[in-house]
């Protein structure tokens, strides 16, 4: 009686489970940033009600070069909730995440002239954090960082002495900034190139602290280091010409780890994901450049691995068995990249997991913010792009037209400055784009051909996603 009053318990649970991942829909969200010619997401946090927030850089170089830092959280179904800018102008470089708790808080690090240690809240309230005398900045951006178990902060990334001489360094602070630890680690002696880096970092249990990074212009290395940042071992990963990020990630009850780099000469690359345990490397499987060609940012789940970067000018997302057999792969448009990044690598914190295995990616397209949430088979079932703004800025008239349609922008927004607006039919499929002049625009009905349209609904967007998709009735 008690086992089958059991089965029916596990029987439950797994319905209820399988329902939930049935019910939820995955998404694409993207929003165009004025005035914004490059943007690059730097980490993801997901919520305890799988919300996300998201931190990343963007830049603006057509008329004065400003910075700006973006803070955006998204709701379970990948609608705007709120987003913060910080910056515009030279005030901020970089940002990193640190982590999230158990009230949606998240903890993130800036660079530029100070290091400054900060919190926002659920509801989009920033906090300074570093209470005490504001850091000295020592041309240093931060490419990954983590909390201690005993809240201590660390962090790794690359102290730059010049343009194209630079030093790899780890800081620990305090959880209110104070810095307890810094360490500064220059290229090998007669290495062919002068700039050094670190990567990523992961905890071992013994309090030590595994740095993936480059000392050497042929060599990339991982480092245990102490709390205080002193070198207790290095191991130089196996292969020569390895160039770029090198990403780390601890397995799951063990204490082996999963590195993924990128070995080889161009044009061929070649992605190495090996287990290392002990000192020891062991090659798992390779990648052909044919999916990737450059890492950013690897992420475990129950049995996959999730790796994602560069495939030649864009993005690609990759779901991988242990044994390196694909299970899916994502391409998505733009290289994640801004200005400052001259200053760092990139990120290696783009991918987030949530309790029921779905993958969340962020990536930067131009000016464009890019944040995906794809269910564990890689599908987004409802597949449509959300919007970013609660007030529509588009007026039409007559409604339902026949053969005339005049589009005019509501107010002086300047995200529309110079906007096209997209006409769709109700497949989704696009059908007409007509450029906004002195914020007004005129549609005939006809498509991009030239053919007259049938009668039906259409869907209209300006082009910058910044207003709500307006609904269209056509009639001859």
């Amino acid at each position: 009686m008690k086992r089958s009053i059991h089965l029916i318990a596990v029987s439950v649970v797994l319905w209820f489970v399988c329902n939930s991942i049935r019910a939820q829909s995955g998404y694409v969200y993207t929003a165009e940033f004025a005035n914004v010619d490059s943007q690059a997401s730097r980490s993801i946090f997901v919520c305890s009600d799988n919300s996300v927030v998201v931190l990343g850089n963007a830049d603006d170089t057509f008329e004065f070069h400003s910075y700006y830092l973006t803070i955006t959280k998204l709701n379970p179904q990948g609608e705007l909730m709120w987003r913060q800018w910080m910056g515009g102008s030279d005030l901020f470089v970089s940002i990193t995440g640190v982590d999230i708790d158990a009230n949606d808080t998240v903890t993130f690090i800036t660079t530029s002239e100070y290091i400054r240690l900060w919190a926002i809240d659920s509801d989009g309230t920033l906090h300074f954090l570093s209470v005490g005398a504001d850091i000295p900045n020592q041309g240093v951006t931060f490419n990954k960082s983590l909390r201690t178990p005993n809240g201590d902060i660390v962090a790794v990334g690359k102290a730059s002495q010049n343009y194209d001489v630079s030093s790899a360094c780890f800081f620990r602070f305090t959880a209110t900034g104070d810095t307890l630890a810094t360490a500064f680690w220059p290229v090998d002696q007669g290495s062919q190139y002068l700039e050094a880096e670190a990567y990523d970092l992961a905890l071992m249990d013994n309090g030590n602290i595994l740095v993936t990074c480059s000392l050497n212009s042929t060599l990339r290395t991982i480092m245990e280091i102490d709390q205080d940042g002193s070198v207790v071992s290095r191991f130089s990963i196996p292969g020569q010409n390895q160039i770029n990020t090198v990403s780390i990630c601890r397995e799951a009850n063990t204490q082996s780890y999963l590195i993924a780099y990128r070995m080889g000469l161009y044009p061929s690359y070649v992605i190495y994901i090996d287990r290392f345990e002990n000192g020891v490397f062991e090659t798992l499987f390779t990648i052909s450049d044919s999916y990737l060609s450059d890492v950013n940012s690897m992420i475990l789940g129950p049995e996959v691995i999730y790796v994602c970067g560069l495939s030649g000018i864009n993005g690609s997302l990759l779901s991988l068995n242990y044994n390196g057999a694909l299970n899916w792969s994502r391409n998505q448009q733009g290289s994640n990249t801004c200005e400052y990044m001259v200053f760092g690598s990139f990120s290696t914190a783009l991918l987030g997991l949530d309790s029921l295995g779905c993958v969340y990616w962020v990536w930067g397209n131009s000016g464009q913010q890019v944040i995906i949430k794809l269910l564990p088979n890689g599908q987004v079932p409802v597949q449509d792009y959300v919007q970013t703004s609660p007030v529509n800025l588009l007026t039409t008239y007559p409604n339902p037209m026949t053969n005339h349609l005049t589009i005019k922008a509501t107010n002086d927004d300047p995200s529309l400055y110079n906007a096209s607006i997209d006409i769709f039919n109700i497949k989704g499929q696009l059908v007409r784009s007509l450029k906004l002049v002195n914020n007004e625009t005129n549609w005939d009905g006809k498509d991009k051909q030239g053919r007259i349209c049938p009668n039906g609904i259409y869907l209209l967007r300006s082009s910058n996603r910044n207003t709500h998709t307006t609904k269209i009735c056509k009639t001859r």
